[in-house]
């Protein structure tokens, strides 16, 4: 054995606290225990605002233009699974919206009329529905046949449901910022007879049309407001809950629309959320906004939303695309980092162990 100046032998396998890792080059666990904690850190502070989660977690599909939005139903099916309760499936609420109706010729006085008889439900004194938007369309429609006052959201969903029980065709509209902020529910409804989309407010309890008295669609009516354009409202002047100048505030203050794809309002039934674990459905349903959102997203039907390219920027400075691909390599770090710092705590290399009696040579 060669003897080191002085006559000690060298010392061999001696055990180094901060030992390097092996992982593309030597790297000391403190790197990769500070890279996960940064990488954690930014992941943290996205999902910590509802907001900027919900564009992640749920399925945004970005368009060109608003031409594309407003495809016909067919179409949106085609490109991207635009989906709608099985109209055979609302056949008790068909009834009901066939004799409201009665009688009308367009598809604007038929909403009208709807939107009317959603109004003439409410008693005094006025007490509030407390039941959410996801306890589905049966049982928002009990609540307000029991004189409750419906919101903006819940009278839309059960205006599209009597809509769609009559065999056309409806989709949520959420009236929002670009950051995601969600303010105002509303609902377009298709009409078969000039074959567009129409916009139908039921804060307003109406509609806007242009000139040639043609109900507008969102995108149209957000543009006229936006640009100060005189535009015609049909509207209830007694059964409603905003003015015109609260419809403007309103699409000044979230001037972007987010058009829902699946209009199954029935997967909101009590026998429907949460998929597979919809036998444990009163504990999941009682969790606070917004777990129940989430864990219906992962374990029910993931919510899809269409809007226009670039009028969303995820924490006001990425697009919807960017912050997925960005989340997905946070996570895949993250996933690395710990595997790393696993896999070396169970099998340190032999050379970085403390050395034994047999490893150390009798002294002189």
């Amino acid at each position: 054995m060669d003897q080191a100046p002085g006559g000690a032998p060298p010392l061999t396998g001696t055990w180094r606290p901060a030992s390097p890792y092996v992982w593309g080059g030597h790297v000391s666990p403190q790197f990769v225990l500070l890279l996960l904690l940064a990488h954690a850190v930014l992941f943290g502070w996205f999902v910590s605002d509802w907001n900027r989660f919900r564009m992640i977690l749920y399925a945004f599909h970005e368009v060109p233009s608003e031409e594309t939005v407003n495809d016909p139903p067919e179409d949106l099916a085609l490109h991207y699974n635009f989906a709608e309760d099985p109209v055979a499936a609302l056949a008790a609420y068909r009834p009901i919206a066939e004799a409201v109706v009665a009688g009308a010729t367009t598809a604007g006085e038929r909403a009208r009329r709807l939107g009317d008889y959603i109004y003439s439900l409410r008693r005094e004194p006025a007490t509030d529905l407390g039941e959410d938007l996801r306890f589905g369309p049966a049982v928002l429609f009990q609540r307000l046949q029991e004189g409750v006052h419906g919101n903006c959201g819940q009278m839309s969903t059960v205006l599209a449901t009597f809509w769609r029980s009559m065999g056309s065709h409806t989709r949520a509209v959420r009236w929002g910022t670009s950051d995601g902020r969600l303010g105002h529910y509303a609902v377009e409804l298709w009409d078969h007879d000039r074959g567009q989309w129409f916009y139908y407010d039921m804060n307003l309890n109406g509609f806007a049309r242009d000139e040639s008295a043609a109900p507008l669609s969102v995108a149209s009516l957000r543009a006229n407001l936006l640009t100060g354009e005189h535009i015609h409202i049909t509207a209830n002047p007694e059964a409603h809950d905003y003015s015109l100048a609260d419809l403007i505030a309103t699409v000044r203050q979230y001037p972007v629309e987010f058009y829902v794809l699946n209009n199954n309002y029935l997967r909101w039934a009590r026998d429907n959320r949460f998929g597979l674990f919809n036998r444990y459905y009163s504990a999941l349903a009682a969790l606070p906004h917004p777990i129940d959102r989430i864990l219906d997203n992962l374990m029910g039907g993931r919510d899809r939303r269409l809007v226009v390219s670039g009028r969303v920027l995820v924490g006001g400075w990425m697009s919807i695309r960017a912050a997925r691909v960005l989340t997905a390599y946070l996570l895949s770090v993250m996933a690395v980092c710990l595997f790393t710092l696993r896999r070396t705590s169970l099998a340190r290399p032999a050379d970085t162990l403390p050395p034994t009696a047999a490893d150390t040579p009798p002294s002189r």
